[in-house]
């Protein structure tokens, strides 16, 4: 292997099951701006330690169907309150930039090795809310869908658009989205060429039974193409749910079109459009070009030549291009609206051709390589979030002729590339499912080799200690004695955690802070450390570490020695009977099951759960959590400038049932089951109206569970409702499926009333 240096570097909450700190999220966010009113918010106070203290949440007063405006509960604070809290400075509770460094090995395995032989295959999705499947984009026209068990053998035809697609030179079926809704109203869209020479945007709807009817087919956007070549075709949905397209240069070679600076057309651009309109599409309103009449407001970036593939990391949203070049380099963009990535005044880093040009206003690339040893065309591929923690936020791609596979991260302080290794094969897509794991496509192969997973076989050396002690975020751990840098928190509605007390702190690096979004969600700088402690009674049995590092968050669970002295890392899942109930320590790869990127992953730490009073271990009660963390210098923004509710406790018998009940189900289940997550069909966020949660009066999509006329939830008849059934089993029903071996039969009772004291799906 060798090295390559690249250049440095709504009303609506969204973050749920609190419990698993020790988990995945988002890359991106945190401040450096230091806040107006904290001049000295790193100075050190030593009477400001933290020692042990109670997560036990006080009632809230205001009524949690109301929005409350925090400058409200600050007003009402006791004098006494400015000292609650002191920031101290950090140096040691600081998340490690890497997970590891040093040399790692690669291996490329076949993933499904008893599956006939494709070809053309061009991409590989799973659908939003289905987790038996994969798909299979075919270049001719075709979609496979076959079973996610690695034994499968046999594929269905999905979908066959043969007859209307043209495959010359460069031209096929080129791109696969489904909706985020997929799961409830069956629609998808392709990218394909026709036998016009047009780029053809289409949705298509799935009813149930295979092939998918083509006659469905809503023609959305057509394009013509003066040449067959170029012409990009990736499509997918971002975490905004915008429908993005991706279209290049048209064809030929040296721009010789004139498309790829000209934006008064959509060719040479990655386009943005929101497709849930009642036809055709909009233009969303915050698209960088709005009202600008030098561009389409369609384009959401331009400058490109043929952005053949291209997608999100699915942690933090961020859009990651290759664009293909011409006859020296090939390039990998970080994409922002409005960029313009050059082309053809550039080709990489590089004036294009031999004439002199400037980079001003150009947005460049994050890293290149150059055609030396046969390489001629960039493959793009994912940000890797599976299971392995040491390689979490790295992306992966390939070149087309060499077959060589590559990888490029951020080490903190700038992008580092290297070749991981040859596939022997030629790559033309990847592919990446719902775990993170990615996957090498053969664009042809024999049986069996196609689909090759990646994966390390021998990492660098860890940066993350074996010890907690080592870890900078305990004082003294014989004596349960947290950092003096260590932030205690405590939430409203907490995730259920089968009996286990809890208490939570955070720490943030010196001269830096958190940055709010406008709903609430804390958004940590990087550096950052989540620390969650879990006892039974008075015996401690675990600390779990979410740490932020460069490439985005990962999780460590430490399990305590019997003595009491210390805690060390699990490098796997485990559980312990502790007398009382059955304690789950998660793997650092089922964190990101719960910990979704759509819902922020940092779970537990947004307004609404945080705006509450506390007691700090000065004795000193604040009405205002979140007023306090300001005061002290926490905060980059005042919370008194954005509007938020605040969520019931389970057990505040003062507020309604209503709001008791949807509380829970925002900290134990909407994860997953919100816009853009894992499970999608579903929004249980607190915020939703209960009428757009897909939940109510709905038909379950996951069978009836032997319940007659079931539903998610059927309005007045708790004893149809599936919501019900899930959380009252302890079988491989049971929601949420994870670290919980033990019912919580308050929230049991809640749910049940709540369902039946419903006429219908209003709020």
């Amino acid at each position: 292997m060798y090295r390559l240096t690249g250049t440095p570097a709504r009303f609506v909450f969204a973050l749920a099951i609190s419990s698993l700190y020790a988990c995945g999220g988002n890359s991106t966010g945190g401040s450096n701006n230091t806040p107006a009113n904290s001049s000295s918010a790193t100075s050190a106070s030593s009477s400001s330690s933290v020692s042990n203290v109670s997560s036990s949440s006080s009632s809230i007063s205001s009524s949690a169907s109301a929005s409350v405006n925090s400058s409200t509960s600050s007003a009402s604070q006791s004098s006494a309150s400015s000292a609650a809290l002191t920031r101290v400075s950090n140096t040691h509770c600081i998340a490690p930039t890497q997970v590891s460094q040093g040399d790692t090995n690669f291996s490329f395995t076949q993933a499904f090795p008893n599956l006939p032989a494709i070809s053309g295959l061009l991409g590989l999705f799973q659908a939003p809310g289905d987790n038996n499947h994969w798909y299979a984009l075919i270049r001719n026209g075709l979609i496979l869908r076959f079973s996610t068990d690695t034994n499968a053998s046999t594929t269905d035809t999905f979908f066959d658009l043969s007859a209307s697609v043209r495959t010359s030179f460069e031209m096929g079926m080129l791109g696969l989205a489904f909706h985020p809704q997929f799961a409830t109203n069956g629609e998808f869209f392709i990218s394909y060429n026709n036998n016009n020479n047009e780029s053809v945007i289409s949705r298509f709807t799935f009813s149930g039974a295979l092939p998918v009817a083509t006659n469905t087919e809503e023609i959305i956007l057509t394009v013509a193409q003066p040449a067959q070549n170029h012409n990009g075709g990736n499509i997918g949905f971002g975490p905004d749910g915008y429908l993005y397209i991706g279209f290049g240069d048209g064809g030929g070679s040296n721009d010789q079109y004139g498309h790829g600076q000209n934006t008064q057309t959509l060719l040479g651009n990655l386009l943005r459009i929101n497709i849930d309109a009642d036809t055709g599409y909009t233009i969303p309103s915050d698209n960088p070009f709005v009202g600008n009449a030098n561009f389409l407001p369609e384009i959401y970036a331009y400058g490109l030549r043929n952005p053949w593939r291209w997608s999100f990391d699915s942690q933090n949203g961020s859009l990651w291009l290759a664009d293909v070049g011409q006859g020296k380099y090939e390039e990998v963009n970080i994409v922002n609206p409005g960029d313009n990535l050059g082309w053809p005044i550039m080709e990489g880093n590089n004036c294009f051709g031999s004439n002199a040009c400037s980079s001003e206003g150009l947005a460049l690339p994050i890293t290149e390589y150059d055609h030396s040893g046969g390489a001629c065309s960039i493959t793009g591929g994912f940000v890797y979030r599976g299971n392995d923690n040491d390689i979490s936020g790295h992306y992966f791609y390939a070149d087309y002729c060499t077959g060589d596979i590559y990888r490029t991260w951020h080490d903190g302080t700038e992008y580092q590339s290297e070749i991981i290794g040859p596939s022997h094969t030629n790559i033309a897509a990847f592919g990446q499912g719902h775990s993170g794991e990615v996957y090498a496509l053969a664009v042809s192969a024999s049986a069996g080799n196609n689909i090759f997973k990646i994966e390390q076989t021998e990492s660098g050396n860890s940066n993350i200690p074996q010890l907690l002690s080592a870890t900078g975020c305990y004082q003294s751990t014989p004596d349960k004695t947290p950092a003096e840098s260590l932030v205690p928190v405590s939430l409203n509605a907490p995730f259920w955690s089968d009996g286990a007390e809890k208490e939570r702190f955070f720490a943030i690096p010196d001269n830096t802070y958190i940055s709010l979004d406008n709903d609430g969600d804390f958004e940590f700088p990087q550096g950052a450390v989540l620390v969650k402690n879990f006892y039974d009674g008075s015996q401690i049995l675990e600390t779990r570490l979410l740490m932020h590092h460069s490439t985005g968050w990962a999780g460590y669970s430490y399990e305590w020695l019997e003595d009491g002295s210390d805690a060390r890392l699990l490098s796997e899942a485990k559980e312990v009977d502790t007398g009382n109930f059955t304690h789950t320590f998660p793997s650092q790869s089922q964190c990101t099951i719960c910990h979704t990127g759509a819902a922020g992953v940092s779970l537990g730490f947004e307004a609404m759960q945080l705006e509450k009073s506390h007691t700090y271990t000065s004795g000193i009660t604040v009405n205002s959590q979140m007023q306090e963390l300001y005061r002290a210098g926490f905060l980059a923004m005042d919370p008194s400038t954005i509007t938020y509710p605040t969520m019931e406790p389970l057990t505040n018998n003062q507020a309604s049932i209503g709001d008791r009940a949807r509380a829970y189900l925002h900290s134990n289940c909407s994860g997953c089951h919100r816009p853009g997550s894992t499970a999608a069909q579903m929004d249980l966020r607190y915020t939703t109206p209960l009428t757009n949660t897909g939940a109510c009066n709905q038909e379950p999509y996951g069978g009836n569970l032997g319940i007659a006329n079931a539903r998610i939830i059927a309005p007045g008849s708790a004893e149809r409702s599936i919501m019900l059934e899930r959380i009252s089993v302890l079988n491989e029903n049971r929601m949420p499926p994870l670290a919980t071996q033990r019912l919580d039969e308050s929230a049991i009772s809640v749910i049940e009333t709540w369902i039946n004291g419903m006429s219908d799906c209003t709020d």
